[in-house]
């Protein structure tokens, strides 16, 4: 085993740790919205999406991150480009999914009963399509090799960039009009936009760090050692999957329906282990 690989051994108890956090909280995520129907409406289709994509991103991305990094890379090949693609198609559906997500809520905020009118047919066109492209980006940037860093780093400035201009639009509209429709569906819209809000911040702050430093000439990251090098990638790998955890906490503290049918899953574990337990007396 190399040095590098020594100094990243170190951290897998962390990734090991973190990716299992994430699938089972968005798989309880998923649960709740499979088993209450009041939550599965038109304004959380784009979130549903969100959280198949970070269950797979804890699931696959995950085990194969943590696969991937115990080996040493031997350079370009298509079958190795392939699986690199797969790894990360999920990150990548969820930085999409995010601006897709703000620019749905901009729409909501803007055009609040134009909004009302959209159908549900229009909402699984926009989650076909955006799979679609987010695999073609996916393998063009698998394919880069070298280049791969600085095209992810660009990817994500970019989408950080719609989320930032989104966020912004968004809090101005709120802050000129907060008193206007308080009742009714138009509320209900705003305040769904700030808990996303809420979530789309948190994510760029995760996000952010990691784009920084891949963006960094490669001058100044060669002036680091190979260890060093290898210790700040790894801690900026973690807190970059954190943005996968973050938003079914979000839904939990800020979306009372969402935190009461998380509440009434457990209630309902907890009542059947306890009948389960109790002696049976036949008369």
């Amino acid at each position: 085993m190399t040095t590098d690989q020594e100094d990243s051994a170190v951290l897998f108890p962390v990734f090991i740790t973190e990716f299992l956090v994430i699938s089972i909280i968005n798989a309880i995520t998923i649960i709740a919205f499979a088993r209450i129907r009041h939550l599965r409406k038109r304004s959380t289709y784009l979130i549903m999406n969100l959280t198949v994509i970070d269950l797979l991103v804890g699931a696959v991305t995950g085990s194969m991150y943590v696969y991937q990094e115990d080996k040493e890379s031997n350079g370009f090949t298509w079958p190795g480009s392939l699986v690199w693609a797969i790894e990360i198609t999920f990150p990548i559906a969820s930085q999409v999914n995010l601006s897709l997500i703000s620019l749905e809520r901009l729409h909501a905020t803007l055009f609040p009963f134009r909004h009302c009118l959209i159908t549900k047919r229009l909402y699984f066109k926009i989650i076909v399509g955006s799979w679609l492209i987010i695999f073609a980006i996916a393998f063009v940037m698998a394919s880069l090799s070298e280049s791969f860093q600085y095209a992810w780093a660009s990817f994500s400035a970019v989408t950080l960039l719609v989320l930032a201009v989104c966020c912004i639009i968004i809090v101005v509209n709120v802050q000129r009009s907060p008193h206007s429709q308080h009742h009714g569906s138009v509320h209900t819209e705003r305040k769904l936009s700030i808990t996303l809000l809420l979530a789309t911040g948190v994510s760029v702050l995760t996000t952010l760090p990691w784009i920084v430093y891949h963006s960094m000439p490669g001058d100044l990251q060669e002036e680091l050692s190979d260890s060093s090098r290898v210790e700040i990638s790894d801690m900026l790998a973690i807190i970059y999957f954190a943005s996968s955890i973050v938003n079914p906490l979000v839904y939990a503290i800020r979306m009372h329906g969402f935190r009461k049918a998380i509440g009434n899953l457990v209630c309902n574990r907890t009542q059947v282990r306890v009948n389960l337990s109790q002696p049976h007396i036949v008369p």
